[in-house]
This record gives C-alpha cells, sequence and structure tokens, in this order.
C-alpha cells in the first residue's frame, strides 16, 4: 500500500490514497521532521527539541518512543527505523510531495519554454497552501518555513518568466500584475511586469514601471536597484527583437497518419530528456524526419538544412531562425551569444551533406549554452563529444503493411485490406526493404498496377517506383539512396558498388575479395546508413538494402564481370571451406551455408558453364546435403550436363544428381551419379560423397544388392571420410532390416564392427540400431532415435535428423503410444517439407495413415495411401512395410487437398483421443 508525506501545505500521512487520522500535533511534528530529513536519520535529540521545544517532560524518551509507535501504527513498521541514535524515515522517490516538486524543477530546466511552463506549472499545483501549516508555528521548523515558502515564490516567477520567453506574455500579465504589486520591493516580478508589458506593445507602461520601481527602492532603502533594470531599460529602448519572440503555433497535425515506432520514440524522448546531443541516425527513406516531427512539441527551434548547400549557410539558417539580422562576430558566435543560458531544444534537420559545418556549430553551441539540446537527423552521426545516437532500421513487417493499406486506401477507393491484400502488401513491402518512403510510393503505383502485378514487377527488379521524369530524394527511392553516394568517399563508392553483387550479405571475411584495406571504408558505408550491420548473433553480419543494391549495380558498368568474379572466388574458397570442415562434421557447417546461400545461388548463377561453376556446383551440392535447401536443389538439378566427359562434366553430373536425389527422382539420380563415378579417379574428394548419396538413392528404390556393393567400394574408397564409410555400411545394414532380416542387418554390423567403432559421432549409427531394433525391442529402439537425434540436433545434420524423427514417429505408433505419436508426426512432416525431402515426407505419410487407421479414421488413410502409390517419387515399400500398408489400402478417392496438409488436418481432428478413451 502507497504511503505518501504531505508538506507543502497542512501537514498529511496519505495511505493508500486516504488521509490519515493523526491525532495531536506531537504525530504532525515528528512526522514533518522525519520527512523534511530526505531519509536521513534524524537525532532523538533533535525530535526531542521539535516536540518540545526546549522543555521536554522527565519521561520525554518514552513519550517519543510512544508517538513514534503511534505513527507506525498508520503508516507501517517498515516506513520508520529505528537506527543507531535516532530515527529514519524510509519512502520510496517521489513520496514526499517536496521531492515530486524537486523532479518537475528538475525536468523543466531540460525543457523549451512553453513546455517548462506546463511543467512549472504542474510543480505549483503540489503546493495546498502555506507549507507546513499545522507545525508552522514552532520555532525549530521557522527556517524550513522560510525557505519553502520563498521557493514557492522563486517557482511562480520562474513559471510566468518561462511563459513570457515563450511569447505568452499577455496572457501572463495579471498573474505578474498581481505578483508585482504584492511585493512592491521585489525586483523580479517588476522585470518579468516589464517584459510583458513591452511584449504587448505597451512600451510606454513598461518604462513607467520602471521608473516607479527605482524611486521606491531609493526612497525606501537608499540604494539603486541592481543593473539588471537599467539593463532591461535598455533593451527595451533598442528594440532589442529577443523581447518579443514569434509566438510559435502547436505543432499542427500531419492529415497522414503516423505508423509504428513505439519503441523508438521513447528512446527518442528520454535521449532528450537526457542528452545533450541526439541524432536519429539511418538509410534515406527510413523515417528519421517524420520521426522527429512526431516527438516535437512545437516549442523547438528547427531548422531545415535539406536545401543548403554552403557550410557557411549552417550558422546563418539557425540565426535566421532565431530573428538575427546580422552577426558581425560569425553565424555561429551569433547563435551562441543569442542562445546563451536559454533552456531551448534546438532542431537540424537533414545534416549529412553539411557535416563538418553542424558539427562545429553544435559543439559550440553545446560548450557555451548549457541549457542548450540539440536534435539532429542525418544518415551518419555528427561525431561531436557526448552525442547519442538512435540508429533507425525498416518498419516491422506488421507496421509496414498497416501503413502501405492505409495509404493505397487513400488513393483508391475500391482498395480492401482483406487477408488476401495485406499478405500481398507483405510481400511488396519485403521487395522494398520495408523502408516507409518506399512503401508510401509502393502504395501510390498500387492504384496503377494492383497489388498481385505490382509484386510480380517489383520481384522481377523493374524500377516502378520512381517518377517518371526527375523526383527529389522525398519523392524517389533511387534519389535518395544516390543522394547518400555522393557524399560518399570515392574508395567508399567503389566498395559499395562491389558490394552489391553480394545477395544476402556478407561477413569482414569477404572484404578482401573486393578490396584492399576495406575495414575502414565498410566503417564508413555503415556510418552512411549505406550499409546495414546486425551483430546480433555471431560475428558481424553485414548487408546493404535492396534499394541500395540496385543503386550499387547500376554504377558498376563495365566493371560489372569484374566485382561478380571476386564474389565467384569468395565462394569458391567458402564453400571449399565448409567441405573440409563436413568431413570433420563441423557443427558449424550447416549454418555457415544457411548464412551464404544466397550468395552461393548467386555465384553459380553467374558462373555459369565455367569450369569454376562445375567446382562450385558439386562441392555446395556435398556440403548442402546435410541440410538440403529447395531453392539451391532446384538450381543443382539445372548443372546436369548434355554428356559426362570431363572432369567438369563429372563434377556437374554429381551436383545434378545430388539435387535429383533430394527430390526422389531417382532413376535420373542413379545415371548422373553412375556416369560421374565412371569418370572422377580414385582418390578424388567427390567420389565418397557422390558413392554415398548413390546408395541413398539406391536405398528408396529398393536396390539392396547395389547398396551392399556400394557399401563395400565406399569403404576402400581412399579419399573418403570416416563418417561416409560408417553410413555407407550402415546403409548396407538398413536394406537387411527394410527386408525383413533385422537379425542379417545385426551380423553385418558385428562383422565391420572395428570400422563403425571410432569412425563417426554424428548420429547415424544409433539410428541405425534403432531401425534394426525397431521390430524386436521398441522400447530400446526409441532410446537408439533419441540417442540420434540428440547427437545430429547437436552438430546441426538436418538430414539425418529428420529420418531419425522419422524413425521415432513409426516406433511410437507400434508402442501404440499415439498422442505422442501425432506430435512427432507433426514435427516431422514440417521438418522435411521446409527441406524439400519428396522421399521422406511418403515415408511420414504412409505411417501417418498407420496412426489414423489405429485411431479409426480408415477412410483417411487409405486415402493417404493411394496419394503414395498414385505419386511415382514415393519410395519404395519393402518387407514387413509392404504387408501393413496392403492391409490400409481400399477402394476410395484421393485427398481433394495436398496429401500432407490433408494428413495433418486429420492430425489435428483426433488430437486427444487417447487421452478421452476409458
Amino acid at each position: 500500500m502507497s504511503v505518501e508525506v504531505c508538506l507543502l501545505g497542512p501537514v498529511e500521512l496519505r495511505v493508500g490514497g486516504r488521509t490519515a487520522a493523526l491525532t495531536g500535533a506531537p504525530q504532525r511534528v515528528l512526522l514533518a521532521r522525519l520527512a523534511l530529513a530526505g531519509g536521513r536519520v534524524v537525532p532523538v535529540g533533535e525530535l526531542i527539541e521539535a516536540l518540545w521545544e526546549g522543555e521536554p517532560p522527565a519521561n520525554a524518551l518514552g513519550n517519543l518512543h510512544s508517538y513514534v509507535s503511534r505513527l507506525r501504527r498508520h503508516a507501517g513498521g517498515d516506513v520508520i527505523r529505528r537506527e543507531p541514535g535516532g530515527y529514519r524515515l524510509v519512502l520510496p522517490d517521489g513520496a514526499v510531495d517536496i521531492g515530486r516538486v524537486e523532479r518537475l524543477v528538475a525536468a523543466a530546466g531540460r525543457q523549451g519554454d512553453e513546455q517548462a511552463a506546463d511543467t512549472l506549472a504542474e510543480a505549483l499545483g503540489v503546493w495546498r497552501g502555506d507549507p507546513l501549516s499545522g507545525v508552522a508555528g514552532r520555532l525549530s521548523f521557522a527556517p524550513d518555513v522560510a525557505r519553502l515558502a520563498e521557493w514557492r515564490r522563486h517557482l511562480r516567477e520562474e513559471f510566468l518568466d518561462r511563459r513570457v520567453a515563450a511569447g505568452r506574455g499577455a496572457e501572463a500579465l495579471p498573474e505578474i500584475e498581481a505578483c508585482a504589486t504584492a511585493e512592491p520591493m521585489r525586483e523580479r516580478p517588476h522585470l518579468l511586469w516589464m517584459r510583458a508589458l513591452h511584449q504587448t506593445g505597451r512600451t510606454a507602461e513598461a518604462l513607467a514601471v520602471a521608473r516607479a520601481f527605482r524611486d521606491r527602492v531609493v526612497d525606501g532603502h537608499g540604494v539603486d536597484p541592481s543593473p539588471a533594470l537599467d539593463e532591461l531599460r535598455q533593451r527595451i529602448l533598442g528594440a532589442d527583437p529577443t523581447l518579443r519572440p514569434a509566438v510559435r503555433a502547436p505543432r499542427a497535425a500531419r492529415p497522414d497518419r503516423f505508423f509504428g515506432r513505439r519503441d523508438e520514440m521513447a528512446v527518442l524522448r528520454k535521449a532528450l530528456s537526457d542528452s545533450r546531443v541526439t541524432t536519429i541516425v539511418g538509410p534515406g527513406g527510413v523515417g528519421k524526419t517524420r520521426l522527429m516531427s512526431e516527438a516535437l512539441t512545437g516549442d523547438e527551434l528547427v531548422v531545415e538544412l535539406a536545401e543548403r548547400s554552403v557550410p557557411d549557410d549552417v550558422g546563418a539558417a539557425v540565426a535566421g531562425a532565431l530573428g538575427l539580422r546580422a552577426a558581425p562576430r560569425g553565424a555561429v558566435a551569433a547563435v551562441a551569444e543569442r542562445l546563451g543560458g536559454s533552456a531551448v531544444v534546438l532542431v537540424l534537420d537533414n545534416c549529412e551533406h553539411l557535416l563538418a559545418a553542424v558539427r562545429d556549430l553544435v559543439a559550440q553551441i553545446v560548450s557555451r549554452c548549457p541549457r542548450v539540446r540539440v536534435l539532429a537527423t542525418s544518415r551518419q552521426r555528427l561525431g561531436v563529444p557526448g552525442e547519442r545516437v538512435l540508429r533507425l532500421g525498416p518498419l516491422p513487417e506488421e507496421d509496414q503493411v498497416a501503413l502501405f493499406c492505409d495509404r493505397a486506401a487513400l488513393l483508391r477507393a475500391g482498395f480492401s485490406p482483406d487477408a488476401r491484400s495485406r499478405e500481398l502488401a507483405a510481400e511488396v513491402c519485403r521487395l522494398v526493404d520495408g523502408l516507409p518512403l518506399a512503401v508510401e510510393l509502393a502504395a501510390r503505383r498500387e492504384a496503377v498496377f494492383g497489388l498481385a502485378h505490382l509484386r510480380d514487377r517489383l520481384g522481377a527488379g523493374l524500377q516502378v517506383l520512381d517518377p517518371a521524369r526527375g523526383g527529389d530524394r522525398a519523392t524517389a527511392v533511387a534519389a535518395t539512396v544516390e543522394w547518400s553516394y555522393q557524399l560518399l568517399d570515392p574508395a567508399a563508392r567503389r566498395l559499395l558498388d562491389r558490394l552489391a553483387v553480394c545477395r544476402g550479405g556478407f561477413g569482414l571475411e569477404a572484404l578482401p575479395y573486393f578490396a584492399d584495406g576495406a575495414e575502414p571504408l565498410l566503417a564508413e558505408l555503415v556510418d552512411a546508413s549505406l550499409v546495414v550491420c546486425d551483430l546480433s548473433a555471431g560475428p558481424p553480419r553485414y548487408r546493404l538494402l535492396d534499394t541500395v543494391r540496385h543503386v550499387g549495380l547500376a554504377h558498376l558498368g563495365e566493371d560489372l564481370a569484374a566485382a561478380r568474379d571476386a564474389h565467384a572466388r569468395w565462394m569458391l574458397d567458402f564453400v571449399t571451406e565448409l567441405v573440409e570442415r563436413q568431413r570433420r562434421r563441423n557443427p558449424h557447417t550447416s549454418p555457415a551455408l544457411r548464412r551464404e546461400l544466397g550468395n552461393v545461388q548467386e555465384a553459380l548463377a553467374w558462373l555459369g558453364d565455367r569450369d569454376e561453376g562445375a567446382r562450385l556446383a558439386a562441392w555446395a551440392a556435398v556440403a548442402g546435403s546435410d541440410a538440403p535447401d529447395p531453392g539451391l536443389t532446384a538450381q543443382l538439378v539445372r548443372c546436369a550436363p548434355p554428356a559426362v566427359v570431363s572432369e567438369s562434366d563429372a563434377l556437374r553430373a554429381v551436383a545434378a544428381g545430388t539435387g535429383e536425389w533430394l527430390t526422389s527422382n531417382l532413376d535420373e539420380a542413379e545415371r548422373l551419379l553412375h556416369a560421374a563415378l565412371a569418370v572422377l579417379p580414385a582418390g578424388h574428394p567427390v567420389r565418397g560423397p557422390a558413392i554415398l548419396i548413390r546408395i541413398s538413392s539406391s536405398m528408396f528404390a529398393g536396390r539392396a544388392g547395389d547398396v551392399r556393393a556400394d557399401a563395400l567400394r565406399l569403404r576402400d574408397e581412399p579419399g573418403a571420410s570416416g563418417w561416409v564409410r560408417v553410413t555407407g555400411l550402415c546403409c548396407a545394414a538398413l536394406m537387411d532390416a527394410y527386408n525383413g532380416d533385422a537379425a542379417a542387418g545385426m551380423r553385418w554390423l558385428k562383422t565391420y564392427e572395428k570400422e563403425l567403432t571410432g569412425g563417426s559421432d554424428d548420429g547415424f549409427e544409433p539410428f541405425t540400431r534403432g531401425e534394426l531394433l525397431a521390430a524386436s525391442d521398441p522400447v530400446a529402439a526409441l532410446a537408439c532415435y533419441e540417442e540420434s537425434l540428440r547427437r545430429t540436433t547437436r552438430a546441426g545434420l538436418d538430414y539425418t535428423a529428420n529420418i531419425a524423427r522419422t524413425g521415432r514417429a513409426a516406433v511410437l505408433i507400434r508402442l501404440g503410444r499415439h498422442d505422442e505419436a501425432a506430435d512427432a508426426c507433426r514435427e516431422a512432416i514440417a521438418a522435411v517439407r521446409a527441406a524439400g525431402m519428396t522421399a521422406q515426407l511418403w515415408t511420414l505419410l504412409r505411417l501417418t495413415a498407420e496412426l489414423l487407421a489405429d485411431r479409426g479414421d480408415h477412410a483417411a488413410a487409405a486415402a493417404i495411401v493411394a496419394a503414395a502409390d498414385a505419386d511415382p517419387y514415393a519410395p519404395a515399400v519393402m518387407g514387413p512395410d509392404r504387408d501393413r500398408l496392403e492391409r490400409l489400402r481400399a477402394a476410395g478417392a484421393l485427398p481433394a487437398a495436398d496429401a500432407a496438409d490433408f494428413a495433418l488436418a486429420r492430425l489435428q481432428q483426433g488430437a486427444g483421443k487417447d487421452a478421452a478413451a476409458p
């Protein structure tokens, strides 16, 4: 329950928002003295003096303890604590009204005049009357009463001063006149009265107030007023323009809605409160100026620099905003002198092309004007001491789509933001990097092309957002990027252009392929908001927004081929290293490939029919077989050579054969791999992986003899790594299990136990044992599958993990643990679909059919089996599996939907049936 102490008026204790009924003056005296100490220990002697003012009773100490006890009953035992030598009031910040006022006054000191006046009005509103009312008559409180009363007068004068400074002299005049009349010998109210009168055009009356005050002080005290009176009089006579500031109208609300940036707005407002200099930094079109304008209150001094082109124009622009007509000692010095001790927020918008001049201006203002705060927007940070940088990136997707739909609806009455429109809008927004400017321009084009065609044209790289003629950096995406580009050092421009060939980003290791000594240039590009840096995970990752990439590619011209060759060399070295990592089963292999997948595909497309392209395709196929990607797989399939004669032909055949195997086109995979292995010599580093892929293809086709022959061939292959040999031997044992003779498979493993021991720790060997034990000891098999999953997940081996998931689901079905099996099927189906593993998907769907039949959904089971029978890419069924599936077949229609979607839907419909069964 909250506890508050009120001293600025009658002394009160509030508990839970209600005033506690303090009986008698002693409790109020005790509460006031403890609260005034500000959390410090108050000695017992000081409390006794406050209570009895030099005439304590004989049992004063006992009475004090009694008063404390009664006060604790109201406030709580933890609020008043006994400390060595005295007592202490323990309350959170702001629980005493004096503390609340102090915080408001401190906040006002950091604000502009208009906002500060509002804050000080709030502070004055905390007062409920004369301070310490109820105990103020006691001598021990006299200094406190005098201090608080003077503080109140000072705050009222400061409040009125800020209103006059904000140009609100006419509104403040009645209250100022009342203060001056009430205290005829107090100088500050009279100075405020003079300023307010002059501000409202009553200059003669202002000068009369000065004369009357001077006469009164001289006659009453025989001394002259302070120099401030004469100084103000001279400024009035000299028509000082700062005494009549322009009244700034409240910030006009823009007609278009502002979306998102809630977190950034909170950070910006805190930075404006805590920091002397704050710079909003980000690429062109990201919304720096809009965020700034949304944060303004209308009380700031805003200077737009976009149209200024000469460094000297910076100081002149600020001087002009201040109403300075002449600056004999230079504009910067004049601005600093005029701002002086004023509490002003100076806003400098679009600083990137005048950085040196802005930096000099801001540095001088910060050093010479202690109450001025600066807010700047720029594509680069200013680089002044103490600068707080707020970097803006693209909007979150939800806000991108909301912005697009809002603007599109304004431009076309028939636009409907339904689910399909929002889905297409999200694709459009992704294609323009989610930059607010680009999103708004795309929304304008929706009225011309419609959403679907707009998405297709953007996806094809057509520049449909820029105007047909001209266009400046506020209305055209390319123009805003070009503006930043032209501000770069020439070497940084060249690096940016060359980096534009990267797709999906790059790391620091890529830089030497594009330029020598490139790290300082990269830092300049990041500072200029043309390269985005991600430090959230692992080593730093950099990327160009697509809008920047398009501009960079356009600049390359004749240098495009050289840049793409450099990029391809990087990818060749990268994939070669990946294959070496894969030989050691390094767990970072698959994540590294996924990270550079876009670059691998870009290099493959560029190298085409060159020998380097053949090498890259083969190495990418080998490295990607553990964690297949559908896009890369499709690209590999297209590498197939018309004939296999040379080593390059063989490498292309390995790549294409791997792709055909992953898509379950097993006959074509066998043809290509057979042709490649006939050409590649023994010991070639690609032979071992190629033989292993042919083994897998033969397994799906049900050719047990070919699997065993290749396993023995792989065992003797000189260039094969240990895990490749182990996997081949395990595949031969698996064929025995799939043909119904698990014991033969166990004997095979026993025969080659020496090769299996220590040859691999990647999870395939425990998966194999799980398959061999599944029929005879499903509980032990389940443990093997889970061990395989543990190892493969740790090593990042998606392919082996997915087949282990398949085996685990099968055992759970045969153990009758149907709810667990349903969860396992759903998880595995999602994983193999994402990887494009067609054969494994059909194996899982057949298992799902078994599960559905066990649950009584025989029609759905029959439909799934029929769909598998109708698909030539479904793997062959052998041994006991053939008999199980035969029992599920029945006359019936194929699923109307995709078989996997159909299976998942039927699993969902049957969720929980086992748990509900008696």
